[in-house]
């Protein structure tokens, strides 16, 4: 069978094939944070640029909100190429309380 290449076109008898180039264009991450259930934060709703934004942000809010005894469960999503948010971060308390029981020598 012969086979010839016509403007970026196989041609081989009765079959065409194109070739495609597939060219990866990097996408901006965008990250949301997420509550203890794993839903949309209800006060930390926006978008970030990056991970650290988003708990520095969600820091914030909780020492302003709470005073810095904050027992609240935030977690981190990552949007994906088509659209769909995927968890990167599991929602766990992102502040601890020190404890006045250690005492110093």
């Amino acid at each position: 069978m012969v086979s010839q290449l016509v403007e970026g076109r196989e041609m081989t008898g009765a079959v065409t094939r194109v070739r495609v180039q597939h060219y990866h264009v990097p996408a901006e991450r965008r990250y949301r944070l997420i509550d203890g259930c794993c839903e949309p934060h209800a006060q930390l709703d926006g978008e970030y640029q990056s991970i650290d934004d988003a708990i520095a942000e969600a820091i914030d809010w909780l020492l302003a909100s709470t005073g810095g005894d904050a027992t609240s469960s935030i977690g981190v999503e990552v949007c994906t190429g088509n659209g769909d948010w995927r968890t990167c971060r599991l929602p766990m308390p992102l502040l601890c309380s020190l404890s006045g029981g250690a005492e110093s020598p």
